[in-house]
């Protein structure tokens, strides 16, 4: 579910400009100022002339670039996903 979303964000053709996510950091404690365990709110957008996502924290104060969908859905667990303009 998590990387079909993501892809499917990396399409050129989608209308999706960004993605909200309430998931579960599954990866390295600290990594990135992430702790293991813990849920966030998270605005996925990917950035086309970097092909990468950027994950940012809704409030702003956490963020994380990837390299591609797999390597983001390593290191977190969606609960809900949804689609913003």
């Amino acid at each position: 579910m998590l990387e079909r979303a993501l892809n499917d964000l990396r399409n050129p053709k989608t209308k999706t400009a960004y993605l909200q996510i309430l998931a579960t950091f599954t990866g390295s404690d600290g990594s990135m100022g992430f702790a293991t365990g813990q849920r966030y709110e998270l605005i996925v957008r990917y950035i086309r002339s970097r092909g990468t996502f950027e994950a940012r924290t809704k409030d702003g104060r956490l963020y994380c670039p990837y390299q591609g969908a797999g390597s983001f859905a390593a290191n977190w667990s969606a609960s809900a996903i949804q689609k913003g303009a």
